[in-house]
Order: C-alpha cells, then structure tokens, then sequence
C-alpha cells in the first residue's frame, strides 16, 4: 500500500465518521426540538393566569389579551 492509497483510506474513514456524527446531532437536535416545543412538554404553564395544565387534564389555560391605544 502506498502511501497515497493510505491518506485516501484515512480521508474515508474521516468522511463516514463525519457523516455518522452528522447524522447523530442531527437526531439530536430534533428530539430536543420536539420535547421543548409546547404542545409536547408534561406540563405546560401560563404566567398571566397562574394556571397550570398536565397533558393528562382536560383543563385549557387561554392567556389574557390586552391592548393599549395611545
């Protein structure tokens, strides 16, 4: 082997690792995603109204709206 077919083996070996590790954070990223995403969190809380809600409750905290005009 030379050392030419040994740099390219080692510049493959490289790339599948990258492409692994790629793949991996990929995963990852989209699991924290969808577990911080509000409608998928165990227990969602409003603070204008106080009210907490479980995922397991029927209850539905709706946050008060108000507006100001000047």
């Amino acid at each position: 082997m030379t050392r030419l077919e040994h740099a390219r083996r080692r510049a493959a070996g490289a790339k599948r690792a990258l492409t692994a590790a790629s793949a991996v954070g990929f995963v990852v990223a989209l699991l924290l995603a969808r577990s911080a995403h509000p409608g998928h969190a165990a227990h969602a809380t409003t603070g204008s109204t106080g009210v907490t809600s479980s995922a397991s409750s029927s209850v539905t905290a709706v946050p008060e709206v108000t507006t100001h005009v000047s």
